[in-house]
This record gives structure tokens, C-alpha cells and sequence, in this order.
């Protein structure tokens, strides 16, 4: 009786709208087999056991009907304007079989799509992907370098033509519907009703897992795409801790391994994507870094410093504002972003030439917007004369184009007579990974970028070594963020560890810190290498200072707020939540710690005054008084 009852529903469904009941099932099948082989790909890495893979495989079919529900008023309403009881003409019936071909098309490459982004990131689609959408030229360039994509598009085509075709018995009864108007309706309403409750009681709260491999196997990418969609902007005082602010206590000076004599220029060179543990420093024993590892040793290298996020916004607002990132959208995506208190700023204040210089197109990520308006001149690569740009890919020129022409522009501006910053974010070391010919010994992939990019950069500090600016200038040499940011835990530590080397042979004698730091760090150090006053709101703190702290960094996603320390790491999320993690010799979740803790008050304060400071205004900058103005 019961098996009846859900054949006579079934039967209904199909009646009613079959068009839609098709491309249902093909949904769900998809969605489903889409979970099966990233559990299988992630089976290790996830900790996964059979129990935990069926209680994954159950939520993501939870996840997965309730994104179908929420898209059923639209498709059951286009159905609705494709059928009539009237005979179906060779027009309609085409435009059900054309409609159908379409959607499961756009589902099968929405499948495709997601596979390739857990391949890189690790998780479903979230806000990066939201991000992408809006530089599709990028995007879908890079995409097409890196993978056959006429081979998959072809195929799926094949399929997808040979499934409709197989099936057109079922979906030509889409053009002359058997429901009456009345029962079709009452469908359409029912959707509707099913969608908005969904809507207002389902959430990524209903994930399930141990770790966030399999909370992220769990959920659904479509609902992913619309929740991150939907929660790009969060208000930190709305969601997330708060606590009576705090003074940080004093810092005493380092023994001085700087000259008396400060410098005079500053060159910033933003590395994409490089993970300290490509260096040999890092353990890495396949010599992709010989440059790096040499100038390590020459200069001041930073061993433990950590990056604050993992895209290149994140890098660029760490080493221009210097402040922990603030939950959503980085301050460079952000409405009223223009005049803050940057290191351009405080440096055009002291008669700097401020410029920054991005091997791609700075409309990428509005990097052209915020940096012309924080006192900075931004040059990208539709700038460069043709002969900087003989080789290059969607996302950039190769990075010794972007050296050379650098190389051009800094010549001019010490001709001038005025002190220079120079910030430089390179692109080679990212997908689809492709350089010149001739350069390395190793091809086209990761490690050969990796390769490549620092024989690029070695190359760049040997011809600056010739120039008569070289001796007055210090060289920021640091990544943007780390290659990957998967793992078990959702701010796993090692995936922010970054080099970063401060390079000037005249200025900075050889030394290794090995002190916990983190990227927001640089701009204050910069500054109290130069000997400028400190008349600025940084929220970082210059490395050549020791403190009565061990060290600490921010580390973050776009909704978790992280403060690291060596043995502990604090975790804020929306809903006001706090995790306090142990961490263990190799800064691996060891066990929680109990409350309360003087460290959450800390991690608390940190991106409380950071949020504060954004709200209110405070983070824009404020002008030199004409006494200390340099003319």
C-alpha cells in the first residue's frame, strides 16, 4: 500500500511536470556521484570510516534536495510557460527537448566546475567563487589554459544529446501536459511555500563531519555558491565576540642588527602563492628555491611569519594597511576605501614616488582602484611596452617582464631625486603555471613555477645589485599567501607559513628570527627601518622590537578570525562562537582549553579594535602636520 501510495505521488510529479521531474532526477544523481568520488579522492585526508561516510553521503542528500527545492519555483514556472493542452506543435516539442538539453548541460558542467575547484581548494564553491564570477575573463582564461576544456565540453555535449535523445518519450509530454491548469498550480504554489520555509530554517549549519573535509563533503555546491553569495558582507559587532578593549603592553628594542643609516627606498615584492615549505629553509630538499634560500641567509629572514588570508587581496591589504583581516570581504573589495592610513600614504607624507606594479590587470580584485586611491600609482600590464610583454598568460606576464620594466621605472624615479616605494605583485606562479622556455630545468606545473619564479626574482636582485640605488634601497621579499589552504581543520597553520625576507646588504646584517610574526608585521618594520617617526596607526609591529609575548599571527577565512600563538590557537566565528584550541609541537589541534582564557580576551580585542576602527572611520588617514612634512 505504502509502495503504491509513492508510485501514484511519482506518477503525479511526472504528469504534472515531467520536464522538471527529469532534470530532478538528473540533479540528484549528479550531485550524488559529484560526493562519491570527491569522498573517494579524500577518503585519507578526511578521516573518513564507513559510518562517517554514510552520515556524509545522508546530509549531502539533504543538502542536495533542499538546493533543488529552492530552484523548483523557477523551473516548474518555466516548464509552465514551454506546455499546453493544446497538440504540441514540431516548435514546442523542439523548444522542451532544446530546454532540456540546456539545463542538464549546465548542470553537467556546474559538476564539472566544481570538481576542478575542490581539486584546488579543497572545499565547495564559496566566496571565492563568488569573487571569481565577477572577473569571468580571468576566470574562464585560466581555465582554458589549464585544462582541454573543447575535449570535456565535447563530451559532455555527447552525453548530454544522447541522454535527451534516449529520453524524449518522457519530456515531449512536457509540451502537452495531461494535469489540468488547476493541479499545475497548486504545485507551483507548493514550491513556493516548500523554498521559503526552507529558505528561512536550513543553513551550512546542518553540515555534518568530525573535520572540515567532510563538512564540506557534506554540503551542496549550489547552496554553498548562494550562501557565500548571500553573506559577503558581515558586520563583526553583529555576530561575532566582543569584549572591554585592552592596551597592548610596551616593546623594547632588538640588539641592533641595523645600520645607523637608515635607507632610503623601499621595494616590496609580493610573491604569488609561494609556501614556505617550498623552500629548502622549509624543509623542502627539491631545490626549487635556491635564490630565496640564498638571500635568507643574507638578510633578515623571518622563518615563522604567517600570511593573514588565502587570496591576494588579503596579502595586499596586509602589506599596505597592516591590519588582521576583518571577516567577509577584504578592505579592497569595500565600499569607502579610498584615503586610509597605508604605508603610501604615511611614505607620500615624507616625499615618497609611490607605485604598484601587478603583472596582470589591476581591475582584477579592484586592486587598480584601491591602490591609485591610498596614494599609490598602479601600473599592470596593459601598461608595459610591448617589449615586456613577450610571454605572459590570462593572469599576467611572466614575472621577469614585470622585473624589467620595474628595473625601467625605479632608474626614473631615482633620476628624479626622490625616494621611492616600489611594491611588485607577481602572477607566474599560478594556474595554468606556464613560463619561458629556456629558464629552468624543470616543466610546465607547480614546481616548475615555483622554479621559475624564484630564478625570476634572483635574476631582478642581481641586476638592481648594478644600480647606483640599489645600496640606499631595502627589498621586502614575501608571498601573498600560501598554494593551498585545504585541511582537516578549517585555519590549519601550516597553510598560512610564508617566507618573508628583508634585504638590504648595507642596512641588515644576516640574522634568522624565528619568533612567531605575522604579514601585517612588514609595513611597521619597513617604517622603523627607515627611521621615520611613528606617527601611525599600524596595527602590526615592527619585528625589530622583541615583546613580552612569544610571537603571534591572524590568520583567517572569510568568516573565521584565527590569532595564533605557538602552542594555541583562538577561533572566532559568526553566532558569536569561540573555539580555544591546544596546539601540539607540530601546531596540530591537540585538545581544547579551558575557559576562561586570557588569550581569547586577546584574539577578541585584536579584531574588535580592527572592526571598531573600519566602522568609525579610523582607519583613514590623516595628514602630516606642515612642520614634519617633507617638501
Amino acid at each position: 500500500m505504502h509502495s503504491n501510495s509513492r508510485f501514484r505521488s511519482l506518477s503525479a510529479l511526472e504528469a504534472t511536470y515531467p520536464l522538471t521531474a527529469w532534470l530532478a532526477i538528473g540533479f540528484v544523481l549528479l550531485h550524488s556521484c559529484l560526493r562519491a568520488v570527491l569522498m573517494t579522492q579524500t577518503w585519507h585526508a578526511a578521516q573518513l570510516t564507513f559510518a562517517s561516510a554514510a552520515a556524509v553521503l545522508g546530509t549531502g542528500l539533504a543538502f542536495d534536495l533542499v538546493a533543488l527545492a529552492l530552484a523548483l519555483p523557477a523551473l516548474l514556472m518555466l516548464e509552465a510557460a514551454l506546455g499546453s493542452r493544446k497538440p504540441a506543435g514540431r516548435i514546442r516539442r523542439g523548444g522542451v527537448l532544446a530546454v532540456a538539453a540546456l539545463g542538464l548541460f549546465a548542470l553537467g558542467f556546474g559538476v564539472m566546475a566544481e570538481w576542478f575547484f575542490w581539486d584546488e581548494f579543497g572545499v565547495r564553491f564559496n566566496f571565492i567563487a563568488v569573487d571569481y564570477l565577477v572577473y569571468t575573463r580571468e576566470v574562464v582564461g585560466n581555465i582554458r589554459e589549464s585544462f582541454p576544456v573543447g575535449t570535456l565540453l565535447g563530451a559532455l555535449a555527447v552525453i548530454t544529446l544522447a541522454l535527451v535523445w534516449a529520453s524524449r518519450s518522457w519530456l515531449l509530454r512536457a509540451a502537452s501536459p495531461a494535469a489540468k491548469r488547476n493541479a499545475r498550480v497548486v504545485a507551483w504554489l507548493a514550491s513556493v511555500a516548500v523554498a521559503a520555509g526552507l529558505a528561512s530554517v536550513w543553513s551550512m549549519d546542518a553540515r555534518h563531519g568530525s573535520n572540515e573535509y567532510q563538512k564540506e563533503l557534506s554540503a551542496n555546491g549550489l547552496y554553498s555558491l548562494g550562501y557565500a553569495f548571500g553573506n559577503n558582507e558581515i558586520d563583526y559587532f553583529d555576530f561575532y565576540a566582543t569584549r572591554p578593549l585592552t592596551v597592548a603592553a610596551p616593546a623594547a628594542a632588538l640588539p641592533r642588527i641595523v645600520s645607523a643609516t637608515p635607507p632610503k627606498n623601499i621595494v616590496i615584492v609580493t610573491m604569488e602563492s609561494l609556501s614556505s615549505s617550498y623552500m629548502a629553509h622549509g624543509g623542502n630538499t627539491r631545490g626549487l628555491t635556491p635564490n630565496l634560500d640564498r638571500l635568507a641567509g643574507q638578510g633578515l629572514f623571518l622563518a615563522n611569519l604567517h600570511a593573514t588570508g588565502n587570496r591576494t587581496v588579503r596579502g595586499l591589504e596586509a602589506l599596505s594597511l597592516a591590519i588582521p583581516p576583518l571577516p567577509g570581504h577584504s578592505i579592497i573589495w569595500r565600499k569607502h576605501n579610498q584615503n586610509l592610513e597605508t604605508l603610501g600614504a604615511v611614505l607620500a607624507d615624507h616625499g615618497y614616488v609611490n607605485r604598484f606594479m601587478y603583472g596582470g590587470y589591476a581591475r582584477f580584485d579592484n586592486m587598480d582602484a584601491y591602490f591609485a586611491g591610498n596614494h599609490y600609482q598602479p601600473i599592470d600590464r596593459g601598461q608595459f611596452p610591448e617589449r615586456h610583454r613577450s610571454f605572459g598568460n590570462i593572469w599576467g606576464v611572466a614575472d621577469e617582464h614585470l622585473y624589467d620594466y620595474a628595473l625601467e621605472q625605479m632608474d626614473r624615479d631615482a633620476a628624479s631625486g626622490k625616494p621611492f616605494l616600489m611594491h611588485l605583485m607577481t602572477t607566474s606562479n599560478h594556474t595554468p603555471f606556464t613560463f619561458p622556455e629556456g629558464r629552468i630545468d624543470l616543466p610546465r606545473g607547480r614546481p616548475g613555477a615555483v622554479k621559475y619564479s624564484d630564478w625570476a626574482v634572483g635574476r631582478f636582485i642581481e641586476q638592481a645589485r648594478s644600480k647606483p640605488w640599489f645600496k640606499d634601497t631595502v627589498f621586502v621579499l614575501v608571498a601573498d599567501h600560501c598554494a593551498s589552504s585545504k585541511g582537516r581543520v578549517s585555519l590549519p597553520p601550516e597553510n598560512y607559513h610564508i617566507p618573508a625576507i628583508v634585504y638590504s646588504p648595507a642596512h641588515v646584517a644576516p640574522h634568522i628570527d624565528t619568533r612567531l610574526a605575522s604579514q601585517i608585521d612588514l609595513v611597521p618594520t619597513v617604517l622603523d627601518l627607515l627611521g621615520l617617526p611613528e606617527h601611525t596607526r599600524f596595527m602590526g609591529r615592527s619585528v625589530l622590537h622583541i615583546y613580552p609575548d612569544a610571537g603571534r599571527a591572524f590568520i583567517a577565512t572569510y568568516q573565521k578570525l584565527g590569532y595564533l600563538t605557538p602552542d594555541q590557537l583562538v577561533v572566532l566565528s559568526p553566532g558569536r562562537k569561540i573555539e580555544d584550541w591546544r596546539l601540539d609541537a607540530h601546531q596540530e589541534l591537540a585538545g581544547p582549553v579551558h575557559q576562561p582564557d586570557t588569550l581569547v580576551t586577546r584574539a577578541i580585542g585584536a579584531y574588535q579594535e580592527t572592526a571598531r576602527r573600519a566602522r568609525d572611520g579610523l582607519l583613514q588617514h590623516v595628514n602630516l602636520p606642515d612642520g614634519l612634512r617633507v617638501r
